[in-house]
């Protein structure tokens, strides 16, 4: 039998987007590890973490999962873009809602760092491998993020990242086997 937990939200992670409440509840036992069948919550990993629960930390082994996470994009890419071509914009703020924390999540992991939220255009700036201007860009798509707009340039930033992302990859791998 699963364990509903009530966490408070942490002011690292207080975002009106993402937690309009001030709590949140979550099966504790789904974090014990790494499953790509978990459904998709805002930045669980970093709730339990923050609140002081024991749990998985995949930003441990970010690069490992950030590709995990590029794929379940590619899922929530394909119905955003077909809501908005039957032009069926109210459907999509929980599909971009979703996506934009894949996205966040993808970034942090990949630098090794659970997700922070508050005064995120700071943390960004600390980050090597982003996409050019990435804080204007996150703005621009949290405050309109049901927006076809906002959508396309969700997209653009994946496109991107994934770039990014194969460098790192390449270059990571690069320092493993010299030092072998």
């Amino acid at each position: 039998m699963t364990q509903s937990i009530s966490l408070k939200v942490p002011a690292e992670l207080a975002h009106p987007l993402f937690f309009p409440e001030k709590e949140t509840i979550l099966e504790k036992e789904h974090y014990a590890g790494w499953s790509v069948s978990i459904p998709f919550e805002a930045f669980p990993y970093e709730l339990l973490y923050y609140n002081d629960v024991e749990s998985y930390t995949p930003w441990t082994k970010g690069a490992f999962h950030v590709k995990e996470l590029m794929e379940k994009w590619k899922g929530i890419d394909t119905e955003c873009s077909l809501l908005f071509s039957e032009r069926k914009v109210g459907r999509t703020l929980g599909l971009m809602k979703q996506g934009i924390g894949l996205f966040l999540t993808a970034v942090f992991w990949m630098h090794g760092k659970p997700v922070v939220l508050s005064d995120f255009r700071l943390q960004i700036k600390s980050l090597n491998h982003i996409p050019v201007n990435l804080a204007e860009r996150l703005s621009f798509i949290l405050e309109r993020p049901a927006s076809f707009h906002s959508y396309r340039q969700l997209s653009e930033l994946f496109r991107e990242f994934e770039k990014q992302y194969v460098k790192f990859m390449i270059k990571n791998k690069n320092k493993k086997t010299s030092k072998l």
